[in-house]
């Protein structure tokens, strides 16, 4: 598994913030940061997908070193 922080513009509506299992929601001042593991790329690529599909702006997608997760 690897860890990723997915941050997205503005504040994600209920219906979006639920559809991640997994993903810890952190709801910040301009932004949404969604936080957690996800087990490959096609579930990273399945997430960013249903953000965009949704009209959410992706700002940033990073992935972490295994030692700061």
């Amino acid at each position: 598994m690897d860890h990723y922080i997915i941050r997205v513009g503005g504040h994600l509506p209920d219906d979006t913030m639920t559809a991640f299992s997994g993903l810890k929601v952190i709801d910040e001042p301009v932004q949404t940061a969604l936080d957690g593991l996800l087990p490959d790329q096609a579930a990273l690529a399945g997430v960013l997908e249903f953000l965009n599909e949704a009209g959410v702006v992706i700002i940033e997608v990073l992935k972490l070193p295994p030692d700061e997760g």
